[in-house]
């Protein structure tokens, strides 16, 4: 629970004295907008409405940002976005809005970045579901050749019960392979270390245990794409080789091992139809879906550390940049298109050209599209990038599509606009408003 002493206007003296001396003796008016919780905090400064405007050089210590530390502290372990606005003379004025699922913070312009419209809906990618092919177990694997190796490399190591091991898979629904199995009857934990060691081979991994409820949750939807606007502009790329389903995160993946970095080995039980039940693949942690493949089986990446993995397929036409900059225009949109990207271009696009098509996602700015009624015609769409202004226009002429389970908004515009703007999405689908504290803060 947020401490109430954020809520007074003590609290802020420090931060909101900080962000009036940083104020250029040409400028009217600083804004700040950022975030803060225990231990993070930060976000930027406007002055006059114009980023590019540079502050004064202050000493280490009074910058506005300086002054969230301790602040941070007072919000119960949540996340804070916090608006400060100050001039030279006058009342200061510091906007809190605490952590609400409604809503996904950002950062500087972008502060009340996504609003959740949907509860606990997935980008399109993440909701994908495995189909089970035909395809057998690798003839490479081996669970006799498992066990021996790890008995070798961890002599003393304690194996899983039985019972642990039939537990995990009942939640999977799903038989392990054998060699898999042999692996968790062999140790439950520990590292293994393949000899000789070898930069140009697989060197090994750390056997993650069944219990590790932190590394199986990274493979949670939620857990790889942090935040809607990330996930929504997410594509998948089919696999070339037809060994892999073409799946965002899958509840098909089982965690074995980890390569210390932060990244998965994961043994796939729902495999593409070219594919093998049990093959490796790599989760990257630096990437927000898909994996990549590595081996057949879990035996085969032991005895025969195969280092290289399977290059991405090709986006194709699955994500489009149309503007003057990509050089794309509304003809390159495919009916494969999941992905559209409007900038900038010699001509507002017309998006009516694109009506039935099924984009599911779309970003763009109310400036360069004729008509953004258009985005009606769109049955797919389920996340809408705008600025504040387009988002007023379709409020005011009620022409949000129904279809959205999301909605991003994107340009620093006025904070009591942007709030209206949320809170009017929030309300066409029968959704609480988010919560804003306003503390004013005399000098």
């Amino acid at each position: 629970m947020i401490d109430t002493t954020l809520f007074q206007a003590e609290a802020w003296r420090l931060f909101v004295t900080a962000l009036r001396n940083s104020m250029p003796p040409e400028v009217g008016e600083a804004e700040f907008r950022g975030t803060m919780a225990p231990g993070a905090f930060g976000g930027s400064v406007a002055y006059d409405g114009d980023h590019r405007v540079l502050g004064l050089g202050l000493e280490r210590g009074e910058r506005p940002t300086d002054m969230l530390r301790s602040l941070a502290e007072l919000t119960g372990g949540q996340a804070v976005a916090v608006r400060g606005v100050t001039t030279r003379s006058g009342a200061a004025v510091v906007s809190i809005v605490p952590s609400a699922a409604q809503v996904s913070f950002g950062m500087g312009s972008d502060l009340l970045e996504d609003v959740h419209l949907v509860p606990g809906a997935h980008p399109e990618p993440y909701r994908r579901e495995p189909v089970r092919c035909d395809v057998a177990v690798s003839a490479g694997a081996d669970a006799a050749t498992v066990t021996a190796l790890v008995r070798q490399l961890l002599p003393d190591a304690r194996p899983v019960d039985p019972s642990e091991l039939a537990a995990a898979e009942a939640d999977l629904g799903v038989a392990l392979p054998d060699d898999v199995r042999a692996l968790f009857l062999a140790a439950a934990e520990g590292t293994l270390v393949l000899q000789p060691a070898d930069r140009e081979r697989f060197y090994g991994l750390r056997i993650v245990p069944l219990a590790d409820a932190a590394a199986r949750a990274y493979l949670q939807p939620q857990a790889r794409y942090l935040s809607w606007r990330y996930g929504a502009t997410e594509v998948v790329a089919p696999d070339p080789h037809g060994r892999m389903q073409q799946l965002a995160a899958s509840p098909a993946w089982f965690v074995v091992g980890d390569d210390g970095g932060g990244n998965l080995y994961v043994v796939d039980l729902a495999p593409g139809p070219q594919g093998t039940v049990g093959q490796v693949l790599f989760v990257d942690h630096e990437m927000s879906a898909g994996a990549r493949w590595l081996a057949p089986s879990l035996t085969e990446l032991l005895t025969e550390r195969p280092a290289t993995l399977a290059k991405l397929g090709p986006e194709g036409g699955l994500l489009v940049r149309v503007g003057s900059r990509s050089g794309k225009t509304l003809a390159d949109v495919q009916p494969t298109t999941e992905v559209l990207y409007i900038r900038a271009a010699a001509a507002p696009c017309d998006l009516s050209a694109l009506a039935g098509h099924r984009l599911r996602t779309l970003v763009t700015e109310s400036a360069v599209v004729a008509d953004l009624r258009a985005v009606t015609e769109l049955p797919a769409l389920e996340y809408l990038q705008l600025d504040v202004a387009g988002w007023q226009q379709l409020l005011a002429a009620g022409q949000v599509p129904s279809t959205l389970l999301a909605a991003g908004l994107t340009g620093r515009a006025g904070w009591a606009d942007t709030v209206e703007v949320v809170n009017g999405l929030l309300a066409a689908w029968k959704q609480e408003p988010i919560r804003v504290i306003d503390v004013a803060v005399q000098l």
